[in-house]
């Protein structure tokens, strides 16, 4: 970011399509903190409809223009408010692959290009029928918006910047999903009600670890549900505190407790629903990137509503709030196996899991708050329950 602006101003058209929109604009957030940008809907007289903009919740500014909704109108009304120094045109509500935008706006370092084009959504699709291509504000700015037909613009506008001696890139990495592949609506609008609520504490809900996280869940989680992130980050509370906090504020039948370094993986969420439904207490996931644990990998877990008074350490909290960062897991584990019904690890559910990389810390201060609040937790455990005998958990390689 130069002087306040940021790098780029990502202009979206949008209708009436809520679910493809709120598709899209998830795709956009996924890219991470490398880029600083903004985005700019362009909508006509008729949609975006009110829920899909209280479910956004205001992280961009919406201008509305009176003709047709074309391209060309979506660029004219927007690129008068654009600050980014670089300006990209989504098209079609595209839904961006993570890594899309940097390599975009790296490829105008060339001062020879004009025009940065994302690949074609299909081998056999044209340069010129790239879902987003991207330009200098300057140069956009020079000469009116060509009066083009949505086919055309991108040709329009690649003539123009050809004009000047410009050429045309297409960057390979930078890719989106056409939106015949965004059908699935990724979380619900009002007034739909959730089935499942994610609950993710977090050190930094800011990092490119949780950004990861959300991307997953947003591409992988297909019914309704409402997603909690508790940021603890300052000053810390450790793990208990957010999670207990975050499953208060819930209401979905379902509750589903993910570490922040947890990726889902397609189709994690139907097994453990029903192995839910099937009687089991909590259902997990396997863990097929990173170390397993056998008995309680309890980095991701998932449990009904309906059965926390018999699994809870008291009401309202799902774990015991003396053992701020350790051993909760373990005395849930406890509590589970007295009533004979241990988890049960799902092998049909899968996920990634970047183990202990959620505590891990630059910061000197936090890593000594984080040592001395594990042994108070151990110290603590074992004042709970005096015969335990503590050993390492078995972690199994996938």
């Amino acid at each position: 970011m130069t002087d306040g602006r940021p790098a780029a101003t990502i202009i979206l058209p949008v209708a009436t399509n809520a679910v493809r929109t709120l598709r899209c604009l998830e795709g956009i957030a996924a890219q991470g903190q490398a880029t600083d940008f903004e985005v700019l809907l362009a909508a006509g007289r008729e949609g975006p409809p009110q829920g899909l903009l209280d479910a956004l919740g205001g992280d961009f500014a919406l201008l509305r223009h009176e003709g047709p909704p074309t391209l060309a109108a979506a660029l004219a009304v927007a690129l008068p408010h654009a600050r980014g120094e670089v300006v990209v045109l989504l098209r079609d509500l595209a839904r961006p692959r993570v890594g899309w935008l940097a390599p975009l706006i790296a490829a105008l370092q060339d001062p020879s290009v004009g025009v940065a084009l994302s690949a074609a959504s299909a081998p056999s699709a044209h340069p010129l029928e790239a879902l987003a291509f991207a330009a200098r504000r300057a140069e956009l700015r020079a000469a009116p918006v060509p009066e083009a037909p949505d086919a055309l613009l991108l040709a329009a506008i690649a003539l123009a910047a050809a004009e000047r001696g410009l050429s045309l890139r297409t960057v390979p990495t930078s890719r989106l999903a056409a939106n015949e592949e965004a059908e699935t609506p990724l979380r619900c609008l009002p007034p739909d009600r959730p089935e499942l609520a994610i609950v993710i504490p977090t050190l930094d809900a800011g990092s490119e670890r949780v950004r990861r996280c959300l991307a997953a869940v947003h591409a992988h989680t297909e019914c309704p549900n409402e997603l909690i992130i508790v940021d603890n980050g300052a000053p810390p509370q450790g793990f208990t505190a957010p999670v207990n906090a975050g499953v208060r504020a819930s209401s979905a039948p379902y509750v589903a407790v993910l570490n922040d370094d947890v990726e889902v993986l397609e189709g994690w969420w139907p097994p453990l629903r029903e192995a839910l439904q099937a009687g089991a207490e909590v259902a997990c996931p396997l863990t097929v990137e990173g170390a397993m644990r056998d008995d309680f990998p309890a980095w991701c877990f998932a449990f009904a509503r309906a059965r926390l008074d018999v699994i809870s350490h008291a009401p309202g909290q799902l774990f015991d709030p003396e053992l701020v960062i350790w051993f909760q897991d373990t005395d849930l584990l406890r509590r589970l196996r007295a009533l004979g019904r241990p988890p049960v690890i799902v092998e049909r559910s899968r996920i990634r899991h970047a183990l202990s990389r959620t505590l891990a810390s630059e910061d000197p201060a936090l890593r000594a708050w984080v040592q001395a609040q594990v042994q108070r937790d151990r110290e603590r455990f074992l004042q709970k329950y005096p015969d335990a005998i503590l050993q390492p958990a078995q972690l199994l390689s996938s």
